[in-house]
């Protein structure tokens, strides 16, 4: 079945050889960080991902649910959305374009 909600993995054996590798070679993390941000100054979309990621955080996932009927809503997205959580639908106007003036 899996863990229960909430519970903690404990068990990081990635994470953990990351750690001892680092450790043993302090130097290693800077120069990988160096490769990186050189990688997204050449451009490279998944290094400049991953800078934004690790600087400013994930963004976070919203759902859109306004057009759901409260009953279908889970009590999840009844409180987000009582807490202010999603944006109003933004109004759309249509403008016509602007006339060229002759001159």
């Amino acid at each position: 079945m899996g863990r229960p909600i909430g519970s903690v993995n404990r068990e990081k054996p990635f994470n953990e050889a990351l750690r001892v590798a680092l450790l043993s070679h302090p130097l290693r993390l800077r120069r990988i960080a160096e490769k990186l941000t050189e990688r997204a100054e050449e451009g490279d979309l998944a290094a400049i991902r991953e800078l934004a990621d690790r600087l400013d955080g994930k963004p976070a996932q919203v759902v859109d649910r306004r057009d759901a009927v409260a009953e279908e809503l889970s009590d999840a997205e009844l409180y987000l959305i009582a807490s202010g959580g999603l944006p109003p639908k933004p109004q759309v106007l249509l403008i016509p374009p602007a006339r060229k003036v002759k001159g």
